[in-house]
């Protein structure tokens, strides 16, 4: 229930090869990492329950996040890989 105290994104990533790209690396290091997919098309869990889908296909992506402590070396590692 609190973790969005406790963790701070380090990257939004749609590609999957990225994404595990970025996986591997922050393993390598030690660093822990959660990821959370995502919908952008899509403001709340209400919205397609009030209007239905009217055609709009999803767009996801998926976010990583790290602990608080972690974040200035993940991100760093992050940027070195982009």
């Amino acid at each position: 229930m609190f973790d969005h105290f406790f963790k701070t994104c380090v990257a939004t990533v749609s590609n999957a090869e990225e994404l595990n790209r970025m996986k591997e690396a922050l393993s390598e290091v030690g660093i822990r990492y959660e990821c959370r997919m995502k919908d952008l098309n899509r403001r709340n869990v209400f919205d397609q329950a009030r209007t239905g889908s009217l055609g709009i296909k999803p767009k996801f992506v998926t976010e990583i996040l790290v602990v608080k402590k972690d974040a200035e070396a993940a991100t760093h590692i992050v940027r070195t890989m982009r």
